[in-house]
């Protein structure tokens, strides 16, 4: 899932999910063109980044 795919879905900024990922808190691999990919379960993560 791409991340503005997971912004979306989460609510969110995506410059929110560049924080989380600098903070530790999300990750993602790069695909070949140095996009970030996220896992299915990436918007359920930051679902529960929001709330805590």
């Amino acid at each position: 899932m791409r991340i503005g795919e997971v912004a979306e879905q989460a609510g969110v900024s995506v410059r929110a999910l560049r924080h989380y990922e600098e903070q530790g808190l999300l990750g993602s691999t790069r695909t070949s063109g140095r996009q970030r990919q996220y896992a299915d379960g990436a918007v359920e993560r930051v679902r529960m980044i929001q709330q805590l």
